[in-house]
């Protein structure tokens, strides 16, 4: 029956020959040459134990299926049956180690090795005992399993505990070993559930690694990391990556590396109207060089004319995403036709077991990603992206770039109810939150919240900013803004002036953007219900809002700066005054606005001031409940009541008598613009081109927008006759005949001249008393300019324009007999005969007499 299971045929020079043939004996066959008998007769000498040459014979004949060592493994075929074992294979039983040398009793020679060389061939062999070096021989015709095979070549695992007899032959040598107990032995069925390399693996699952990536690729039981590539044998053999590989270190498998610094795109940057795609020269996966072709894109030329553009890859690489297909039409220049990722933006297999130490310091606080899943947790959002990171930007205090990280094992990373995807692409306006912050700003608001329109604010759904601390930028926090907190008010966290005061929600309670003021009520536009916002009240100087101040400081005490420290070259002790208030950068103005003379304090109370640690000051505006009555009273002297200068009404600075700097008062352009609708000299329709409000607008230094401003206008056209000046001062004029001329019109001086005698300005009118839009105020037949001009304050004989004009004292007679230019001429002369007192050419002619004592 044993040689029925094992009968082959051999092929020899003189036939063929069969052996095992239970029929046959193969009595001195073809292969019993001279050499193989010589050489069998040397092996069977009968010297220890071993049986006799003669005494294996029959009749003087020896058969071959008897003496020869079919397999080659040592054992004879008479030996090989004793044990129960394939004559025809090395190792009968499959256990990766030969027939002989699990039956050697003795120091044999291996030609593979053992411990962690397991199984390598060796080129010199390596003296060592067998694995069951000791036993009787007997003990190989038992069966210590019960399995039905006998122990040792027969049976593939003869201690039955799963592990072949090799493989522990191979982890069977104490002085290999990391401990002597650490050693396995196939005769010992106890050895298979121990995890000596702590890699999370026992003993027989170290073996079971072959069942998955085929025999003899079982990973050590000495070594957590057979391998050496960084990933425990048990992490790899259960992510589907080979443990005994060490090749698969830096490979990829599930592409979820990615373009970290978004410079991988090949896109077709001059496309002007459509291409289509040519070629597409690589696929998905493929290792590409910068600067290579990896598709190409068809044109059509004007005229007709088709063209083949090469795409490049931008850098070096592999092809991560394949977005195009032969034949597709392309749009648009922005279109991505492939992504290339270069070689350290992949996450790579070893990266991928790493991720359970998200910060690297080695202590392990996340979770190993699968490395052929390139979505561990399902979040949508590749691994790679997870353990990478993005950068995304956290406005609080200050806007803060912010490279944040999501865990790639956890769908929600920070359990805030928002997926690592979705803070990843479609929060904070696209640019993405913290996927490992519940509370990406810190402002009291999970991001779930914010990101929604979780808020209502009059009936109206509304939603915040999760990167925002401050989503309206009033200087509360979201968080603060929608729960009745510090400020014991719940305001609208997204619009930053919830009453619409011009005052934020910041600065009306907590933020107060002046000294000495109380808050005022970030529900109600006008907190003391006086007709002017709040915010317009208690306005200061705003480069972002393009505000001036309106925080004037009125004391007629002594007062001390806030936040000042005196020493002794500065003093803190400020005098009586009205001092502005530009802003908490700023402070206070070191010179006051008005003198205290200046102002119009009539009725306007100054109690004592515990703002102000008693001082006699407040505010010349002032919105916070309670506070003194302000709208009547007129603190700029500007002739318009600090109600009037509101936004509703003029909209001027009530603090400044001159909001538009054109020279002349508020209330002194109001009035006269309303006198000009009032005598129909200007109406509403006209002005209003202009965006003006009257001819003067208080709050527009050019009405008309001509390029003059209103101080530097003359709309009645009161002042003196061009032509006559010119005819007075230059008789030559474009004559050829006459060269006769003081003040030259086309001189810069002589143009000056004549320009300003032309007009009578506003503010001239404003400072002489007279109407700026009457030409003659008194009715008496002469013109207000003339008549301003030539009057004669000092009564030296010389007009007061005149005087004005060349710069002398239109208050002082002397400079009557002062020759000013050194010509002659006293100044009564030059002005009496029409020549330039200050120009030593221009003096009286022939003729032209002179008396300074008499005329």
């Amino acid at each position: 029956r044993w040689e029925s299971q094992y009968t082959t045929s051999v092929q020899t020079p003189g036939g063929e020959v069969v052996l095992f043939n239970p029929l046959d004996g193969n009595w001195d066959c073809l292969l019993l040459d001279q050499a193989m008998v010589d050489a069998l007769e040397s092996r069977f000498n009968g010297e220890n134990g071993m049986a006799d040459w003669d005494d294996l014979a029959s009749n003087d004949r020896h058969s071959c299926d008897m003496v020869l060592d079919t397999d080659d493994d040592g054992l004879a075929n008479f030996e090989e049956e004793v044990f129960g074992t394939n004559p025809t294979a090395r190792d009968s039983d499959m256990d990766l180690i030969d027939d002989i040398v699990e039956v050697a009793n003795e120091t044999i020679a291996l030609y593979t090795g053992l411990g962690e060389n397991c199984n390598e061939p060796l080129l010199d062999p390596l003296p060592h005992i067998g694995p069951f070096f000791g036993v009787e021989r007997n003990w190989f015709m038992m069966d210590m399993d019960g399995d039905g095979l006998l122990n040792g070549p027969s049976d593939w695992d003869t201690d039955g505990d799963g592990m072949p007899d090799g493989f522990e032959f191979c982890y069977s040598d104490a002085t290999m070993a990391p401990s002597a107990a650490y050693v396995l032995n196939p005769a010992n069925a106890s050895d298979g559930y121990g995890d000596w390399d702590e890699d999370g693996m026992n003993n027989l699952e170290e073996y079971q690694v072959a069942q998955l990536f085929g025999e003899g690729n079982f990973t050590s039981p000495w070594l957590e990391d057979t391998d050496q590539d960084e990933m425990p044998d048990q992490w790899e053999a259960s992510n589907g990556l080979h443990p005994r590989s060490a090749l698969n270190r830096d490979q990829d498998p599930d592409m979820d590396g990615y373009d970290l610094d978004a410079d991988g795109d090949v896109m077709y940057g001059e496309l002007e109207n459509t291409a289509t795609v040519h070629t597409v020269d690589v696929v998905l996966g493929q290792q590409v060089s910068a600067n290579q072709q990896v598709a190409s894109a068809r044109i059509t030329l004007a005229g007709g004319n088709q063209q083949i553009i090469p795409m490049r890859a931008p850098v070096d690489g592999y092809v991560y995403d394949l977005n195009v297909v032969l034949g597709q039409t392309i749009e648009s220049r922005l279109f991505s036709w492939m992504n290339i990722v270069e070689e350290e933006e992949r996450f790579t297999n070893v990266m991928e077991y790493k991720a359970n130490d998200r910060d690297q310091d080695g202590i392990l606080d996340g979770r190993s990603t699968d490395p052929l899943n390139a979505d561990t947790d399902s979040d949508g959002l590749i691994d790679g992206i997870e353990v990478m990171g993005w950068e995304i930007l956290v406005v609080n205090r200050g806007v803060q770039p912010t490279w944040v990280t999501s865990d790639p094992g956890l769908y929600d990373t920070d359990a805030d109810g928002l997926s690592d995807y979705e803070e990843f692409s479609s929060t904070c306006n696209l640019g993405g939150s913290n996927a490992s912050n519940p509370d990406t700003d810190s402002d009291g608001l999970t991001d779930l919240e914010e990101a929604g329109d979780n808020f209502m604010w009059e009936g109206e759904a509304y939603s915040t900013s999760p990167c925002m601390f401050d989503t309206d930028n009033d200087g509360l926090e979201d968080g603060e803004e929608v729960v009745a907190g510090a400020d014991n008010f719940l305001t609208h966290a997204n619009k930053s002036d919830t009453d619409d005061d011009g005052l934020v929600d910041g600065q009306e309670v907590l933020f107060v953007p002046r000294p000495f003021q109380n808050p005022t009520n970030p529900l109600l536009n006008d907190t003391d219900a006086d007709g002017m916002l709040d915010g317009w009240e208690m306005q200061v100087k705003s480069a972002e809002s393009n505000t001036n101040s309106h925080s004037l400081w009125v004391a007629t005490s002594t007062w001390e700066r806030p936040g000042c420290e005196s020493t002794q070259t500065n003093s803190c002790t400020m005098q009586p005054g009205g001092y502005v208030w530009q802003n908490w950068l700023g402070g206070f103005a070191l010179e006051p606005k008005f003198q205290v003379s200046e102002m119009n304090l009539t009725g306007f109370q100054m109690p004592t001031n515990s703002l102000c640690d008693g001082c006699n000051g407040r505010w010349a505006l002032d919105p916070s409940l309670s506070s003194l009555k302000d709208d009547t009273f007129d603190i700029d002297n500007d002739t318009l009541a600090n109600g009037m200068e509101a936004p509703d009404r003029w909209d001027t600075n009530p603090v400044d008598d001159d909001t538009d700097g054109d020279l002349l008062p508020d209330g002194w352009e109001v009035y006269y613009s309303q006198l000009a609708f009032e005598t129909g000299l200007a109406d509403n329709e006209t002005v209003g081109v202009y965006g003006a409000r009257g001819v003067m607008d208080p709050s527009m230094p050019d009405s008309d927008l001509d390029g003059i401003e209103d101080g530097y206008e003359d709309p009645d056209r009161d002042g003196l006759n061009r032509s006559g000046l010119i005819k007075r001062y230059c008789p030559g004029y474009n004559d050829t005949t006459n060269s006769e001329c003081n003040i030259d019109p086309d001189t810069p001086d002589g143009q000056r001249f004549y320009d300003n005698l032309e007009n009578y300005t506003n503010y001239e009118e404003m400072q002489n008393g007279t109407n700026p839009i009457t030409n003659d105020t008194d009715g008496d037949d002469w013109n207000d300019g003339p008549e301003v001009y030539y009057q004669d304050h000092d009564d030296d004989g010389m007009a007061t324009g005149w005087e004005y004009h060349f710069q002398f004292d239109p208050f002082d007679g002397a400079d009557r007999m002062v020759d000013t230019d050194g010509d002659g001429h006293v100044n009564f002369c030059e002005y009496k005969w029409d020549t330039n007192p200050r120009n030593p050419v221009s003096y009286p002619g022939q003729g032209e007499l002179c008396d300074p004592f008499s005329d």
